[in-house]
């Protein structure tokens, strides 16, 4: 929240730039981040620690990367963007009158922001919140290698390591429970409480002028945008540089048993583009049906197919292994539940596009085009379609984002042989191969930062000027 109002409501030089730096750690996995700083700052043979004491010539005490504090640390930078791009969102379409009022009525500049501001913008900091709170729920990659024991190290320990699917059960069942209460917690939070602007003469609030906080402002983003994507990218740009200067780490990374790096970045292209089109696909009827057909039964459809998001990717994958066995056994062991697992858990993104893009379409459109004597199909593709396809586009690109960086489901998931760039990047990573591991990473992150911008550049937090 703090990032977004200096970006959207100071004159912090650098505003334009500075909300694309700000974003793009979205598109850096947390188990990457995790790889870099557990190989900056761990205690022992850490760069950072070992350069202090060849420089001091003894051992200087820094930050440990490992358990509870580590890994609060890399999770927070790797998915504040969620709170930073919906609160700055709300930021900017707040009216300038509201605050003037507040202000003409004696409220000082803090009240201001603590009485009027952030109950304004309080559902977008909400919807952020939950967002993160959910993703580090389900997070594994990052916890095990920071060794922090999780729910979902936990249960992928019971079904990797143990093949105890009771337990396992056990544990998942737990995991959904606490998710289910930081969904409930969010809707309590939030209340009945609506926010609405009646007036449709829209202006932008005044930039405050930081004065002698300028700088302090400048250092404190500067370094946000720091340590959350120039030291990640440096370094991995600096690893792959090291990976392809070096013959036999070079052949390791394009020679791994049957499979290089070539087919890692297919597999996770392929598996990703068809999630994200059946995801579409299937999110475009019951955006219809909830959009055009309102009611209680069309809005639980919609509900219901946007649960999979509270579902960690380690619960789906047991799930799927369960079910997948007792009633679609051809399909066990195949590229295909790896898909399918990336539907469920990420469909909710594009339905949420494709409400988001119906609802914005007036229905007279429709209207004119069924008078003009087209049926329904054809009104369907000859105008509906048309008209929403950049929110479609849009929500396939988040589909095609999180299913890249997806670990814990295609862990489970993947059929013997089949590695895709975010599993490849984990096993080099768990076996100490970092610089192996670094250019799978880095292409990862490239192809994850594609789909960001695509996305990015749509939204005018980004594109608007000053």
């Amino acid at each position: 929240v703090g990032l977004s109002w200096l970006t959207e409501r100071t004159d912090l030089p650098g505003r334009r730039a500075l909300r694309w730096l700000l974003a793009l750690p979205l598109a850096i996995p947390a188990y990457i981040g995790g790889m870099v700083y557990l190989t900056l700052l761990r205690p022992r043979g850490g760069l950072i620690p070992q350069a202090l004491e060849d420089l001091f010539g003894q051992q200087v005490a820094t930050p440990s990367p490992l358990g509870f504090w580590g890994a609060a640390f890399i999770l927070t930078l790797f998915t504040y963007p969620y709170v930073y791009l919906l609160s700055g969102a709300a930021l900017r379409s707040l009216h300038a009158s509201m605050e003037e009022a507040a202000r003409t009525l004696g409220r000082t500049a803090w009240g201001t922001f603590w009485q009027v501001t952030l109950p304004s913008i309080f559902p977008g900091v909400m919807a952020g919140a939950l967002l993160v709170a959910l993703d580090i729920l389900a997070e594994y990659g990052t916890v095990a290698l920071l060794r922090y024991e999780t729910f979902s190290s936990a249960i992928f320990v019971q079904l990797a390591g143990r093949y105890d699917r009771s337990s396992a059960a056990v544990l998942s069942s737990v995991l959904v429970g606490l998710a289910m209460i930081l969904l409930w917690a969010e809707l309590w939070i939030r209340g009945p409480r609506r926010f609405t602007q009646m007036e449709s003469n829209w202006r932008p609030a005044r930039r405050v002028a930081l004065g002698r906080w300028r700088l302090p402002a400048i250092f404190f983003v500067a370094g946000v945008a720091f340590f959350s994507l120039a030291a990640p990218l440096g370094v991995l740009v600096v690893w792959s540089f090291q990976a392809f200067t070096d013959g036999q780490v070079l052949e390791a990374v394009f020679r791994t048993g049957s499979q290089g790096l070539g087919s890692f970045v297919w597999n996770s292209l392929w598996t990703s583009l068809l999630a994200a089109a059946l995801a579409v696909t299937l999110s475009v009827p019951v955006a219809l049906f909830s959009i055009r057909s309102p009611s209680r039964v069309s809005r639980f459809v919609s509900r219901f197919c946007q649960v999979g998001y509270a579902i960690p990717g380690v619960v789906i994958a047991l799930s799927l292994v369960l079910l997948v066995n007792r009633l679609l056994p051809f399909l066990y062991a195949t590229p295909l539940v790896v898909v399918m697992a990336y539907v469920l858990r990420h469909m909710p993104q594009a339905t949420r596009s494709s409400e988001a893009a119906l609802y914005q379409l007036s229905p007279t459109f429709e209207e004119a085009a069924r008078s003009l004597g087209r049926t329904p199909q054809q009104t369907l593709i000859q105008v509906t379609l048309p008209l929403i396809l950049p929110g479609l586009l849009a929500g396939g690109s988040l589909v095609f984002l999180t299913s890249l960086k997806e670990l814990p489901a295609t862990l489970l998931l993947r059929p013997p042989g089949f590695d895709t760039l975010a599993v490849r990047v984990w096993v080099w990573a768990t076996d100490g191969f970092y610089i192996q591991a670094a250019p799978a990473a880095l292409v990862l992150v490239m192809a994850a930062a594609l789909a960001l911008a695509f996305l990015l550049h749509r939204e005018p937090i980004i594109n608007e000027q000053g």
